[in-house]
């Protein structure tokens, strides 16, 4: 008696787990269809309302062009910016009377700085031929056997130039240590020239130009683009309000009848998001295109920079793809929930 009663307990949970993965099954069923469908009559208000499709996405292409625009205009500088600081040399003043082996003596102490990563040396005579040679390249006026008579004149002139040490830091910004080395070590102790060093002052200051310029541009860019994207959301939410003023009978039959919010909703989020995926398509394209095409000007300052989109083109198309449907489903969101809230 007792092992029926089980049979039939296992019987009718069997039964009751069978009916509930039913239930489920055609849960899951209902909202594949409805998601089809949604997708399909926001395809379908999408094509019905070229027009606005056409404006909408042509605000929301210009607004991600100019976001791409300005993240790599940043980028470049930031590059230029390295290359510059890599290329700028702290020059440190050592008599002219100073041996060979105190030079090196020093360059080898210099070089044990943890800011400093290469130290190199102009001689007296080696920096007395570049300065000449830089006099007779500006004499353009004068013919080749008087620079060369000149030149003779020059050499033949007490040099006065003293040596010249040339260090390389890891940040320019960081001279304290190279500045406390030079007042403070005993193999500098009278050996300095009457010239100060020159910390790259005059450098540091183009540096530094250079740098806010960038700055100014990135904040124009950001500001500029986010002008765009409001102009953006009010285009596409106005658009969206068309489209559901086109459609307010067919929503409010829907309502009666007992459709869900996103059933109603879905089809102009979906539109809207065919914008931003549209408009990011001809964004990124445009920003290849115009970046490869600049390479020949600005071969050097751009490379880097095209590396990259070149390695991580999926990583751009996405977040530019992100960008404009963001901006779609925010505008779309809106528009219905105003709506939604008035009825």
């Amino acid at each position: 008696m007792a092992s029926n009663m089980t049979k039939e307990q296992e019987k009718a949970t069997a039964q009751l787990s069978k009916e509930r993965l039913e239930r489920i099954m055609k849960a899951r069923s209902h909202h594949v269809r409805n998601s089809a469908r949604v997708l399909k009559y926001g395809a379908k208000s999408f094509v019905r309302n070229t027009w606005l499709s056409v404006a909408a996405i042509a605000i929301m292409a210009v607004t991600l062009i100019v976001l791409s625009a300005t993240i790599i205009a940043t980028h470049a500088m930031s590059t230029a910016i390295s290359k510059i600081e890599q290329q700028v040399d702290m020059s440190v003043y050592i008599k002219q009377g100073a041996t060979k082996e105190q030079i090196e003596r020093i360059i080898g102490r210099m070089s044990q700085l943890e800011t400093v990563t290469e130290v190199t040396s102009t001689s007296p005579e080696e920096a007395n031929l570049e300065a000449i040679q830089k006099i007779l390249d500006s004499s353009n006026d004068m013919s080749e056997a008087d620079k060369a008579v000149y030149k003779q004149n020059l050499l033949e002139a007490p040099n006065k130039l003293p040596w010249t040490l040339n260090v390389r830091l890891k940040d320019l910004d960081e001279t304290s240590e190279l500045e406390n080395f030079v007042n403070n070590d005993e193999s500098m102790t009278e050996m300095l020239d009457a010239k100060p060093p020159s910390y790259a002052s005059s450098h540091r200051d183009t540096i530094d130009h250079i740098a806010e310029i960038m700055n100014r541009i990135e904040m124009i860019g950001l500001i500029a683009a986010g002008v765009f994207a409001l102009i953006a959301i009010l285009v596409v939410f106005n658009t969206i309000r068309m489209a559901i003023f086109n459609r307010k009978e067919e929503i409010h039959m829907m309502r009666l009848v007992g459709a869900s919010r996103w059933f109603i909703v879905g089809p102009f989020v979906v539109e809207a998001s065919f914008y931003g995926i549209i408009a990011a398509a001809i964004a990124g394209t445009l920003a290849y295109v115009a970046a490869f095409a600049l390479q020949d000007n600005f071969g050097s300052t751009l490379k880097p920079t095209l590396d990259i989109m070149r390695e991580y083109w999926y990583f751009v198309a996405c977040s530019l793809l992100v960008a404009g449907i963001l901006i779609g489903v925010i505008s779309s969101m809106l528009a219905t929930r105003k709506y939604l809230k008035q009825k």
